[in-house]
């Protein structure tokens, strides 16, 4: 009976770091299309600057493809980091109710298990809390360049319209805040604080779009 337990426990160890490569092959792979793609709108956006109207016209509907399947690459990684953190946290709830139970000889393995599940744990909140830091930089970007995608300059001067890119800017602070939180948090409470980040962002994304139909119809 002891042998089969070994070789039940030596196959979860196994599968374990399999699923842990396979996580981090992916989270590199999606890093360098998110990089590649941000370089390139990035690029997009400067040339905005200089731009007629009618050239204007044809990269900012190069930089809404590039956003959207930037939006999409994200969701992408955040949700393969959610469930990486899901499979961790089974993990080291299982070792703990291992460990209760565990010999001295078993204890000692125990915790060396417990210990790289709780790095790996570390790593992948710090992997998503990055993850959603460089989201928060892209709405940045996206609201500093609102004006850009105008038609003219007759938008940046109606106060109704600034003062929806006030709003942005305070949407955007609350979202910053919101995140330093969920950098403090403790395993508790990091789901809920998650959800408000989420949320958050969902808020800057709905007002950016009501204020570039504003700048539009001001244009």
């Amino acid at each position: 009976m002891i042998p089969e337990i070994q070789r039940s426990k030596a196959k979860a160890s196994a599968d374990c770091e399999t699923a842990t490569k396979a996580f981090h092959d992916s989270m590199a792979k999606v890093q360098k299309q998110i990089d590649a793609t941000t370089a390139d709108v990035n690029k997009l956006r400067a040339e905005l600057r200089t731009q007629t109207d009618e050239a204007k016209a044809k990269t900012v509907a190069r930089i809404t493809e590039l956003t959207k399947n930037l939006d999409a690459t994200r969701k992408e990684e955040q949700s393969e980091i959610e469930k990486h953190l899901k499979r961790l946290h089974t993990s080291i709830q299982s070792i703990d109710a291992e460990l209760k139970h565990a010999t001295a000889d078993g204890k000692a393995v125990a915790e060396a298990k417990a210990k790289v599940s709780r790095a790996e744990y570390d790593s992948a909140r710090h992997a998503l809390i990055a993850s959603l830091e460089a989201e928060l930089v892209e709405w940045k970007a996206r609201i500093d360049t609102a004006f850009d995608t105008a038609a003219g300059k007759k938008a940046a001067a109606t106060a109704a319209v600034q003062a929806k890119v006030a709003d942005l800017h305070a949407k955007h602070d609350a979202a910053q805040k919101k995140l330093q939180a969920l950098k403090q948090a403790n395993e508790a409470v990091f789901n809920e604080l998650h959800r408000g980040v989420l949320a958050a962002i969902g808020e800057i994304k709905a007002a950016l779009q009501h204020a570039r139909a504003d700048i539009a119809a001001a244009s």
